[in-house]
């Protein structure tokens, strides 16, 4: 896997993570997206997720696709990833969190990351009849990847892993974010009361409440309140132990997985990756730039993820 060097203009953290959001010109132009199929996944207890999806390509592997927190499949990274899986070859699916890209509706309780179950249960209905797949997952999805990597649940087609910027140590994600630039924190709280408010508007008798945690304003004390009244832990402790990756929690990958982060993370701390009890099927890079799932080469936008991407699951799906 070849280095990541930026130009020295490029090296900012802050500029890396808000570049790698932003689409360039040319593409604005040219590019649809490809995912353009909607589908409704049956999971356990009733649960429905909902996708998008490429048209069905005889034999081609797919990769399933998972945005982060608070992102979907209309996110220009996920779109982007998509459309270069999709321009080399492969079936793509955007796979929707619970509650993420307008499907508060679907599901009377709301989502928490540590939700595994009936991600692994839509994953295993999207691989369904595919001899190979692969997942890539970014930021709170690449927690969700490597999870599902983990997880003797997941159907045996999907062969390989692929993980950005990952959240390793919730806690110290959400402590990082409230602590951090205020940008980023004013962001992801904004964000998040839009969508407990769709929360609301969609079961507004059982979320009435919510009307307390629109008034904070700091990622943990959404959390707090949302724990403490609606999510089936003993506090937020509780809670962010049940999606940490430290110690040996990644010692039952058993399929190629890829780890990709970078040293200037300002959301996932660098040392986060030291906790991780080495496994010989997890490759593991942390280059010195990249910012949150940046990792853009130059002023064009390219990005240095597409490459990355396409050559690994060429070679683990394909050979």
């Amino acid at each position: 896997m070849p280095e990541f060097r930026p130009p020295v203009g490029l090296r900012s953290p802050h500029l890396q993570t808000l570049l790698a959001r932003m689409p360039t010109k040319a593409s604005k132009r040219h590019v649809t997206g490809v995912c353009t199929e909607r589908a409704i996944l049956d999971c356990r207890d009733g649960i429905r997720l909902e996708a998008w999806v490429t048209p069905a390509r005889t034999d081609a592997p797919l990769v399933i696709i998972l945005h982060g927190w608070l992102g979907d499949s209309r996110s220009w990274y996920v779109e982007r990833t998509a459309r270069v899986l999709h321009a080399s070859g492969f079936r793509v699916a955007s796979l929707l969190l619970r509650d993420h890209g307008g499907t508060a509706a679907h599901n009377r309780e709301m989502f928490n990351s540590a939700r595994l179950g009936e991600v692994i249960d839509a994953c295993n209905a999207l691989a369904d009849g595919c001899d190979s797949v692969g997942i890539v997952g970014f930021s709170l999805g690449g927690n969700f990847a490597l999870r599902l990597a983990s997880d003797p649940g997941t159907d045996s087609s999907v062969k390989a892993c692929l993980a950005v910027s990952p959240v390793i140590d919730p806690a110290r994600t959400v402590r990082a974010i409230d602590a951090g630039w205020l940008v980023y924190r004013k962001w992801f709280v904004a964000k998040w009361r839009r969508a407990l408010k769709e929360k609301q508007d969609a079961f507004p008798q059982e979320y009435r409440a919510l009307d307390g945690a629109l008034r904070l304003s700091t990622v943990a004390g959404i959390t707090d309140f949302l724990v403490e009244r609606y999510l089936p832990y003993r506090d937020s402790i509780d809670y962010y132990a049940r999606y940490d990756l430290r110690g040996d929690r990644l010692a039952q990958v058993g399929i190629d997985t890829r780890i990709v982060a970078a040293r200037d993370d300002m959301m996932i701390p660098a040392d986060s990756y030291a906790d991780i009890t080495p496994n010989d099927r997890v490759d593991l890079h942390v280059f010195d730039h990249g910012g949150h799932c940046g990792f853009i080469e130059d002023w064009r936008l390219n990005a240095y993820l597409d490459g990355v991407v396409v050559e690994y699951f060429d070679r683990r799906l394909i050979g």
